[in-house]
């Protein structure tokens, strides 16, 4: 059975209450939980041919909880966005450089872990600028293997990064809602 214009409204009356501290319990924030909520229920009414009046509790809980951890995600990737344009910044300060230091050097010391082909190559590509195939002429290699060497470099260095840049992210996040 479809919701009808009655059904509607008191689900609203009834739950918006208990929804909006649940979303504030998510965020921790007032800020977006009435657009949140609004959204939610316009997608309701949208929706009310399809949905179960019986469901219709746990459908809005999941719905919220969805929307605030999608907005957590979005502030989160905000705020890194934002720390990244700090660093790379005309204005960057001390400690963000501090930080720019350290990723170079986590970076400098993958460079150096990589077989020494590998690393000619990879250096050649990146640093010097010239194509897989002004490189593969210089080292006498085909240019299949010069794609190889910098596929098995690049992979190296994402993995060997991926760990270091999910706790940087973390951080950043921990720090975005401890201000």
């Amino acid at each position: 059975m479809a919701l009808d214009q009655a059904q509607y409204k008191h689900v609203f009356d009834l739950h918006y209450e208990a929804l909006y501290g649940y979303a504030c319990s998510i965020l921790r924030s007032e800020v977006y939980v009435e657009d949140i909520l609004q959204n939610i229920f316009i997608k309701l009414w949208e929706t009310r041919n399809t949905i179960q009046v019986a469901s219709v509790k746990a459908y809005l809980y999941t719905a919220v909880r969805n929307e605030c951890l999608n907005q957590l995600k979005h502030k989160g990737v905000q705020a890194v966005y934002a720390h990244t344009a700090r660093v790379t910044g005309t204005e960057a300060d001390h400690g963000n450089k501090a930080e720019q230091k350290e990723l170079q050097e986590q970076i400098q010391g993958l460079l150096n872990r990589l077989p020494e082909k590998c690393a000619t190559v990879f250096y050649m590509c990146r640093q010097l600028g010239l194509s897989y195939r002004e490189v593969a002429e210089e080292l006498d290699l085909s240019i299949k293997t010069v794609e190889n060497h910098m596929t098995k470099a690049l992979k190296f260095l994402r993995g060997g990064l991926a760990a270091y840049l999910v706790s940087l992210l973390f951080l950043f996040i921990y720090q975005l809602f401890n201000v």
